[in-house]
């Protein structure tokens, strides 16, 4: 899931997430849910229980959801049974933003869902980080404290250096995001691509113009 299609030289264009799915993925923890099945390749609602340390009743609710939005659908081939629900995800992944708008054209309707898909993100990133805080006040995690990082800055560049940076980032988390994974996005047993264990890390890039009135400088222009 991404608000900004990379910027690549792929000939398949991405698919953008519609508007139905993203007023489905606006909520951290269904965020969790859509990144655990991807990962899994199809899951059931008790797989994901397991993984995020929740009930599986509160998971079906939150299935349900995702399944009316497009997000998931049914993976009958993996079921053991006409009673066993096993899930999937309709599309590897959900861009949006950066002048994305709905088929239809209700642009502001779409540009609203996709402004809480985005706030979900940040709420997911905040829960994360405060997951991290809290175990850090308990007694020292060296390995988390090493690896888990936070950098926070305003920068003085241009629009045009702003798109060369965030083509870099997002460049550069299309590699690091394939790792350890096979072409779906689903991750190998093993962890092939590196020589110790890997483990899941969540990321988030943002970058926003700053609108300082003590400048008195007008909105950035792309030209």
């Amino acid at each position: 899931m991404s608000s900004t299609a990379p910027d690549d030289d792929s000939t398949s264009p991405p698919t953008h997430a519609t508007q139905e799915q993203l007023r489905a993925l606006a909520h951290p923890l269904r965020l969790d849910i859509v990144h655990r099945v991807g990962h899994r390749g199809t899951a059931r609602a008790a797989d994901l229980a397991a993984d995020l340390s929740i009930p599986a009743n509160s998971v079906s609710y939150h299935l349900r959801i995702l399944a009316r939005g497009g997000v998931i659908e049914e993976a009958p081939e993996a079921a053991r049974d006409r009673r066993d629900r096993v899930w999937r995800l309709t599309q590897t992944s959900f861009y949006f933003g950066n002048g994305t708008r709905s088929a239809d054209g209700t642009d502001g309707d779409y540009l609203a869902a996709s402004g809480a898909a985005s706030l979900a993100a940040f709420d997911r990133m905040r829960s994360a980080w405060a997951a991290r805080l809290s175990r850090q006040s308990t007694g020292p995690d060296v390995d988390d404290d090493e690896l888990s990082s936070l950098y926070a800055s305003d920068l003085r560049i241009s629009a045009a250096q702003v798109r060369e940076l965030n083509s870099l980032i997002q460049t550069t988390l299309a590699e690091y995001n394939a790792l350890n994974r096979d072409d779906q996005g689903v991750e190998i047993p093993g962890d092939p691509d590196s020589e110790d264990a890997a483990f899941t890390y969540q990321v988030l890039w943002a970058a926003t113009a700053h609108r300082a009135s003590a400048e008195g400088s007008s909105s950035p222009r792309d030209d």
